[in-house]
């Protein structure tokens, strides 16, 4: 049986080396890491999802289940827009290359965005199928929601505060910098995680 901190320590590994190359490539920017975060826990809710439906026993169980999940989803969807508005246009509207390499993780044609989530789906998938998942719930607001809001506000205050005034010419730099902080939080909150 595969224990939590065991799952984080590797999808932090992964997620780190990945967006480490992504960054010296030129490939990652705010938007993608926040991205990456939501579509992290989007996968999360959906898997958990599927497991939770698979244990209930009779079709009214399951679809009280299916309500009462509505609201997870919900509030991804809610997260979605707002960082794909914000973060994936409108803070980047006058910079071309940013919105460049937005639009392309939008698309889902960044391969380091994309290798990412096809290693943390196999992953948690391989997580969930090791786990005793008899304690498993699908709460309305979690631990990772608070890493996507916390990251929506440091973004934002990166973006408009921090970045202008990093007199850096190389962009690679420029990236490590502000990704950093993001990487922390995830690293510092996943380790506390039960």
């Amino acid at each position: 049986m595969i224990r939590i901190k065991q799952f984080h320590l590797a999808d932090i590994l992964t997620m780190l080396i990945i967006t480490l190359l992504g960054i010296a490539q030129g490939q990652v920017t705010v938007f993608y890491v926040i991205y990456l975060f939501w579509f992290q826990e989007f996968i999360r809710t959906l898997v958990d999802f599927v497991y939770l439906i698979w244990q209930k026993k009779t079709i009214r169980e399951k679809f009280d289940f299916i309500k009462i999940s509505f609201g997870s989803f919900f509030i991804l969807f809610i997260y979605v827009v707002f960082i794909v508005v914000v973060f994936g246009f409108m803070l980047n509207w006058n910079n071309r290359e940013l919105l460049g390499q937005n639009i392309l993780v939008l698309m889902f044609r960044n391969w380091y965005f994309n290798i990412n989530m096809f290693l943390f789906l196999g992953q948690y998938i391989y997580f969930r199928n090791q786990s005793n998942n008899s304690q498993l719930q699908m709460p309305l607001f979690s631990k990772r929601h608070i890493i996507l809001h916390i990251s929506i506000i440091l973004g934002a205050l990166m973006q408009l505060a921090i970045v202008p005034r990093l007199n850096i010419e190389n962009r690679v730099w420029i990236s490590a910098l502000v990704i950093l902080p993001f990487m922390l939080l995830k690293i510092f909150l996943d380790r506390a995680e039960k």
